[in-house]
Parts: structure tokens; C-alpha cells; sequence
């Protein structure tokens, strides 16, 4: 081999060295090269609503088990307003990298996308699914002074006296809201609705007399339930409650086929990596199935939901199709 044919062999194989390197760095890596170094700095859990409420205790108590599989602390960050609508669209324009995660629920994901044409964020085209947490169901209530024992007591009486009876919830739209027409029209009877502005205004004035009836989540109203302040009348799984285990649930008190519940889970911007959805996944799986999570969520009435991100978009491409058909037969609009 002459001198001129060794130095092209060798400068041949330095550039061959040379491209291969620059794609192991950034032309075509492997899938799962963003996820080796994840996370090297703490991530961030966006939340809709106020500290104190219902979705920021779950967003707390998941960040905090899941801090140890992923080797870093999560930061929790609130931004309420707009019913989530605020922080899911800081969530939807963040690098998707990982480092912005979203604590999403059906309002946000489901009902809000049917119901809203003016959403900040597009609720399948702007995010990819983690993993489900946690989900809840509801208390059907009266007021206590009112004399119904049962749901067959308040059927029969709702059947006979179209409209009298007055049901409450968070608002138009509201989850509370839709769980109160599918009942109406599982049960064959018709209630007047009342909207509030919330969750709060309307438990006072169930309490105070002011209307008969409310549906509202078991987190919220185990105390008050306990406390004899409102008269439960079932719950809307389609198992008893754990926390209330004497009362029948809404399909055993003879209304077949309904159930009502909400859930929590965790999105990502899209594009953001699959091999570090599947990490954060991981995580959250570990941490679900644990005990310490697994005893904060069911001791406020929650139900650890552990599940992949298939898992997630199938339910929330079930939900989107049920709740569009009730939202269209039972003519909701939000004013």
C-alpha cells in the first residue's frame, strides 16, 4: 500500500468516526436516548385549581412518590383559573421535554372539548397520555328536612310531580351538572336544575334548605355526610363506597345502568419522547400500587388508578363519547 493510499484509508475512516458521532448526538438518535438522562432537574406538575382543593392534594401526594423512582423532587405548580383551562394551555406550550407535566380530568379532557368551541388548548392534538391516578364518585344528597328514605322514595315521588323537585351543581356544564341529567334520564323523571358557581355555594344551600338535591363528589362531602349536615341517599359506582359502605350505590336502589364518576391523570405536551412518557409512567406505576399513595388516596375517598398511557387514551376516548351524546340529548350548553 503506498503512502498517498494509507492517508485516504485513514482520512476515510476519521470522517466515517466523525458522522457517526454527530448521529449518535442529535441526527437520528434511539428512541430511548432522551430518557437515559431523565430527569437531571426538577420537574414541574401543573394544576388547574387554587392549593387546598381536591386536584391539588392528589397532584401533591403523586409528586411526592413519585420524586424517588425519577431521582429528583417535583415541583407542584397552581395556575388556577378558567375552569383548568389556564394551565392546561401553560402545560400545551411548554418544551416537550418531560420537564412540564399536566394533572388533567374529564372536565379538561372530555367534557370541556365537547362542550367549548373557544379552548385555549386542543385537547387531543396538544398533549399525549402518561397515566391515569386516581378517580372518585359521587354522593346523591337531599336536603335533611326532606322526607325521602331511598332513591325509590324520590323516583316515585319526581314521577309524579315533573319539576318540582330541584337539583343543584357546580354549574352549567359542570361534572356535577351532566351526572344530574344522566340520572334524570336513567331514572325516567325530570328536576329542575339549579347552577351554582362552584361546589361550595351549592352544599350550603343543600345544607341550609335551599334546594333538594346535589350530587358532589365523596372527597368533598364525606365530612358532612358523616356529620348528618345533608341526608345521602346512595353513591354512583357500581360497587359501594369504601368510606360509606351503608349505602347502596344508585344502580342497587333501582335505577339500572347509571353510574357517575370523575378521574385524575397525568398528560405531557406533544411530541414529548415515548421513552420518557414511559418513564414518568413507570414512576407513577410504582407509586400507585405502593402503600403510602395507595393510603392517602383512598382514606380522603379516592381510588388509585394505575394504568399505561394506551390505558389513558382509551378511557378518554370512551368518556368523550358517551358524554357527547348526553350533552347533545339533554341539550347542555354553557351561556
Amino acid at each position: 500500500m503506498t503512502d498517498l493510499q494509507r492517508r485516504r484509508l485513514l482520512a476515510a475512516a476519521a470522517l466515517a468516526g466523525i458522522a457517526s458521532g454527530a448521529r449518535a448526538q442529535g441526527g437520528s438518535p434511539r428512541a430511548d436516548a432522551p430518557a437515559a438522562g431523565f430527569p437531571d432537574r426538577p420537574p414541574r406538575l401543573i394544576v388547574g385549581f387554587a392549593p387546598g382543593g381536591g386536584s391539588d392534594f392528589i397532584a401533591r401526594a403523586l409528586a411526592s412518590e413519585i420524586a424517588g423512582p425519577l431521582g429528583q423532587p417535583f415541583i407542584v405548580e397552581n395556575r388556577p383559573g378558567a375552569g383548568g383551562a389556564i394551565a392546561a394551555r401553560a402545560a400545551a406550550t411548554s418544551a416537550p421535554n418531560g420537564y412540564t407535566l399536566f394533572l388533567g380530568s374529564a372536565a379538561t379532557f372530555v367534557i370541556n372539548p365537547v362542550l367549548m368551541t373557544d379552548l385555549p388548548y386542543d385537547a387531543e392534538k396538544d398533549f399525549v397520555p402518561v397515566g391515569s391516578v386516581a378517580r372518585f364518585e359521587y354522593v346523591l344528597m337531599t336536603r335533611p328536612d326532606l322526607p325521602y328514605r331511598t332513591v325509590a322514595d324520590l323516583v316515585t315521588h319526581a314521577r309524579q310531580k315533573p319539576g318540582e323537585l330541584t337539583i343543584g351543581s357546580a354549574g352549567n356544564g359542570s361534572n356535577t351538572h351532566l351526572a344530574a341529567a344522566a340520572f334524570q334520564r336513567a331514572a325516567g323523571i325530570q328536576l329542575r336544575h339549579i347552577p351554582y358557581k362552584g361546589t361550595t355555594p351549592a352544599l350550603t344551600d343543600l345544607a341550609g334548605g335551599n334546594i333538594d338535591l346535589l350530587f358532589d363528589s365523596v372527597p368533598t362531602v364525606l365530612s358532612l355526610v358523616k356529620a348528618g349536615k345533608v341526608k345521602a341517599l346512595a353513591t354512583t359506582g357500581n360497587a359501594r363506597e369504601a368510606l360509606l359502605p351503608d349505602l347502596p350505590t344508585v344502580i342497587e336502589a333501582g335505577v339500572p345502568g347509571f353510574t357517575a364518576s370523575n378521574w385524575f391523570a397525568v398528560f405531557a405536551p406533544a411530541r414529548t419522547p415515548p421513552g420518557i412518557v414511559d418513564r414518568i409512567n413507570a414512576a407513577m406505576q410504582k407509586a400507585l400500587t405502593g402503600e403510602a399513595l395507595r393510603a392517602q388516596l383512598t382514606s380522603t375517598g379516592n381510588v388509585p388508578l394505575p394504568g399505561g398511557p394506551r390505558d389513558l387514551q382509551v378511557l378518554v376516548s370512551e368518556e368523550r363519547a358517551a358524554y357527547t351524546r348526553l350533552i347533545q340529548s339533554s341539550g347542555i350548553k354553557i351561556e
